[in-house]
């Protein structure tokens, strides 16, 4: 019997503590139901958060860094599960 086990990287922002209108970035990494949240020592406008697409909106110099950022932690995270 194949034991099956589950992982799921999600990044979100933490609207519970808002500096003007700016939020932290998290990471939570789900693996067999347990979670881990991960602060990415990164602050972002809250109206420029995409939650469905787990990525900052638009096209300025700054959202592409946050999602080349984001896009690069995703990657090594799901390289250490592997």
């Amino acid at each position: 019997m194949l034991a099956s086990t589950t992982f799921s990287i999600l990044f979100w922002i933490n609207t519970s503590r808002v500096k003007n209108k700016q939020a932290k970035l998290y990471v939570r990494i789900t693996v067999n139901q347990k979670r881990a949240n991960i602060s990415l020592q990164h602050r972002i406008q809250i109206d420029s958060w995409d939650s469905i697409k787990s990525q900052v909106k638009g096209n300025s110099i700054n959202a592409k860094f946050i999602n080349n950022y984001l896009e690069q932690v995703r990657l090594k995270l799901f390289k250490c599960y592997q």
